[in-house]
């Protein structure tokens, strides 16, 4: 996996994508959380489909040993923050002098997760690439993502609507939500789980000794609508080191690199202000969704 930095369905499942793909932890130079595409619509052409890596019984007996331990270890984690860095790549995206394609967007933020489906992920600062001034520019501080998750409701900003949006899970999907979301690769991972949703292999290079490389291709119709390739870097301790997510097609990436300085597991975080119902911005509006009530209303009823 190219981890070195170079010269982006349903809201509900959206929101899972993100808090699933922030989960991960120690550096290499990565790049940004992909923003699913919402399922193709009856009759649109769909992603290809992902072929299965072929493994030979060594290979397969180190694979399940692997992910069993990996279940052990994210299943002691209760808390964990860090920041973290992420970049674009796209069809927008410029190249350098040698013809090597670099990030559209580079951006930093912080993410903290509490067990069993707590989140907050932020993004505090994007500098995007201008083709007309040719160079990289920052974007506004009330641009990039934010959004907080306290287990029983979503709370998401919508900085173009000036919308401060509240989903409310259901109540069969609290407790649950992060590790049955579309990338349950970190919070709350089953090995089970992760084998019947993915074709999974090690693919950790000969010349790497201190860590885990691993590639996962979705199995499902609903992950190969978000993603077409997943490769994850483990340090030796299991804890995530990157995260690559190629999106349909193959051909847009996204790298998530997570600062090792700041990380902190097990400790610093206060479970009810840091997951706290956020204050409606001045000037936004507070908007409410409750997916329990919208599916038990009758057919063209609408609830807000």
């Amino acid at each position: 996996m190219p981890c070195h930095p170079q010269p982006a369905t349903r809201r509900l499942p959206r929101l899972l994508l993100l808090l699933a793909a922030a989960a991960l932890a120690r550096p290499v130079p990565a790049q940004q959380a992909a923003l699913p595409q919402a399922p193709p619509a009856q009759g649109a052409a769909q992603p290809p489909q992902a072929q299965p890596p072929h493994l030979t019984a060594e290979q397969q007996v180190a694979l399940d040993q692997l992910l069993a331990a990996w279940e052990t270890r994210n299943s002691a984690v209760r808390t964990w923050s860090c920041t973290f860095h992420k970049w674009e790549y796209n069809a927008w995206s410029p190249s350098d002098a040698g013809g090597e394609r670099l990030a559209f967007a580079e951006s930093s933020g912080e993410l903290k997760y509490a067990a069993p489906d707590k989140g907050l992920f932020r993004v505090k600062e994007t500098k995007q690439w201008s083709p007309e001034a040719r160079r990289y520019e920052v974007r506004g501080g009330d641009a990039g993502e934010h959004w907080v998750c306290n287990g029983e409701s979503i709370y998401e900003f919508r900085h173009a609507e000036r919308q401060l949006r509240e989903t409310k899970l259901p109540a069969d999907m609290r407790g649950t939500a992060i590790s049955e979301g579309p990338l349950p690769f970190v919070f709350g991972s089953k090995a089970t789980a992760l084998k019947k949703r993915y074709w999974m292999r090690i693919i950790t290079p000969p010349d790497v000794r201190d860590q885990i490389w691993l590639e996962a291709l979705p199995k499902e119709q609903r992950d190969a609508a978000n993603f077409s390739k997943v490769e994850l870097i483990l340090q030796r301790d299991l804890m995530p080191f990157a995260i690559q997510i190629y999106k349909p097609g193959g051909q847009d990436r996204d790298v998530y690199q997570f600062d090792p300085r700041t990380n902190l597991i097990d400790k610093g975080l206060d479970l009810i202000r840091d997951f706290a119902k956020p204050m409606t911005p001045f000037g936004y509006k507070y908007v409410l969704e409750d997916l329990q009530a919208a599916a038990a209303a009758p057919p063209g009823s609408s609830v807000r």
